[in-house]
């Protein structure tokens, strides 16, 4: 049943599904049915409204993916109020600029995780934060809001209505919040689950951060709205990941190319069983196609797919079907409700199949605006309610994506020849010593800028080698001028490659050229 909020998603899966697991949080030990989180989140609801909260109040959510968020994002949902989520990586400065930037006048947090400690932090803060009235830690008084046992009647549900606000990762300059309504999320989880192939009983682990739209939104209420139960782990360990495929049967993974490249080589993976996986996602524009098809046929995991969206999406703007023939190639078709384009990043005109330039989309599930940023709204909505990604690629004839190009803002011009650093990373890639590759521009005095990589080897190559692998493939100017060697490369919260960073450690002789 497709709901357009999620309260009477979880109402209808309380009553049709109500002893089925819907939470599952190994580490925690800790499991709730559909039944039990209708309960808890009302409860918890009960007990917010009679401290004066309601329809339209900011709620921030600081906390590593833990049995009480998910409780917290429904309770939300049912106050009509606005859920704020907040990245886990956040320290003092990050947390002062977002809570103020949000409006928010409640915070639930843990006391601290990974030595950040969030509560210390807020309480430093409260002097500079006049609008926030509550704070709460999820270890001491959510259970005491829990056993409180307020009489509580749910708010109107308002599909319109604004759900949350959720920051962007922030990898240049302040982070900016978008605000999504329970329509878009609840169309996008529920529509992407559908075209996964989720059903009741299936039980879908992620590595993504529950902060992030894939973990709040793709996983929690694609569960929610087929009856499945949703697994959360922390942190990501690909032998930890292991473990709980195996101990919980789980049918779906949710991951990044890098989680899956981790797990695909991990030395301990042949001690688990996980046969149990069935199919799942892969974000990012780095997918690499022969990863996804080695995870689907090794693990085995026959219907994992490459998917591609964005926060300000409300998460996915295509999505494969499992059984897609080209869902490792492509990211697919356009979801229900979305229409895609590709234009020219320049002169914004719409481009012919087949033709690289900047993915746009529409539809009702695009977010309502950057909170409080009208001129970086009225930058990234453009004329006839498009959205401008930021993303680089191009769609095939049949209507299906093909992220191709990686960052609007990482092509690389070198004397006015545009490249696309994804075409080098995947030519690279083919390299059996190359594990891991990242491709951006770093300065040069005459060209303005030139061609760097970043390799992370899994055995012996040289610089050289990597060269004149592209230079059989591609146009001599877009063949890496420089080649780093790296161990490990700078990650978003989400686990991407955060290339801002690697040109940082190239100013500063951070990384060791590859000889």
């Amino acid at each position: 049943m497709n709901h357009l909020h999620p309260w009477p998603a979880l109402v209808h899966a309380a009553r049709t599904w109500p002893g089925a697991e819907a939470l599952v949080f190994p580490h925690q030990q800790a499991r709730l049915s559909f039944s039990q989180v209708h309960e808890e989140a009302l409860a918890l609801a009960g007990a917010l409204a009679v401290r004066g909260l309601k329809r339209g109040t900011h709620v921030a959510l600081l906390a590593e993916n833990r049995i009480e968020w998910p409780v917290v994002q429904m309770a939300c949902a049912a106050l009509g109020a606005v859920l704020v989520p907040l990245n886990t990586h956040y320290r003092r400065n990050d947390l002062a600029y977002t809570l103020k930037q949000s409006d928010a006048e409640v915070l639930f947090c843990s006391t601290e995780f990974r030595s950040n400690p969030y509560l210390a932090h807020v309480n430093s803060l409260r002097d500079e934060l006049p609008s926030l009235s509550h704070v709460f830690t999820l270890e001491r008084d959510y259970p005491a809001l829990i056993s409180e046992k307020h009489g509580f009647v749910p708010a109107m549900p308002v599909a319109e209505g604004a759900a949350a606000l959720l920051y962007t990762s922030g990898t240049t300059g302040f982070p900016k919040g978008a605000l999504l309504s329970h329509r878009a999320m609840m169309m996008v989880g529920a529509n992407s689950a559908a075209r996964l192939g989720l059903r009741s009983g299936d039980r879908w682990t992620s590595i993504i951060p529950l902060f992030h739209c894939a973990g709040c939104i793709l996983n929690l209420l694609g569960c929610l709205s087929h009856g499945a139960a949703y697994v959360g782990v922390p942190a990501f360990d690909p032998e930890n990941m292991f473990r709980v495929i195996e101990s919980e049967r789980c049918t779906f993974l949710s991951g990044v190319p890098t989680s899956y490249l981790a797990m695909l080589d991990h030395p301990a993976r042949q001690q688990y069983d996980l046969s149990s996986l069935r199919a799942g996602s892969c974000g990012g524009a780095d997918c690499n196609p022969d990863v996804l098809r080695r995870c689907a046929e090794e693990f085995p995991m026959t219907g994992l797919s490459q998917v591609y969206g964005q926060t300000e999406g409300a998460t996915l703007f295509v999505c494969p079907a499992a059984d897609d023939p080209l869902r490792w190639e492509t990211a697919g078709l356009p979801l229900p409700g979305y229409e895609i384009r590709i234009a020219d990043p320049q002169t914004l005109v719409p481009l012919g199949f087949g033709e690289t330039g900047e993915i746009q989309a529409r539809g009702s599930m695009v977010m309502e605006e950057y909170y409080k940023n009208p001129e970086a709204t009225a930058e990234t909505i453009i004329s006839g309610d498009w959205l401008r990604t930021g993303d680089l690629g191009y769609i095939r004839p049949d209507g299906r994506l093909v992220v191709s190009g990686g960052r609007l803002r990482d092509m690389i011009i070198r004397g006015g020849e545009n490249i696309y650093p994804a075409e080098v990373e995947i030519l690279l890639q083919q390299h059996p010593a190359v594990a891991e590759v990242a491709v951006f521009g770093v300065p040069d005095r005459y060209y303005g800028e030139v061609v760097a990589a970043a390799v992370k080897l899994s055995s012996t190559a040289t610089a050289s080698e990597l060269r004149s692998l592209c230079a059989e493939r591609i146009a001599r100017f877009k063949v890496p001028a420089v080649i780093y060697k790296v161990d490990r490369f700078p990650l978003t919260p989400s686990g991407k490659i955060r290339k801002v960073e690697l040109r940082e450690w190239a100013r500063d002789n951070r990384m060791e050229q590859l000889p």
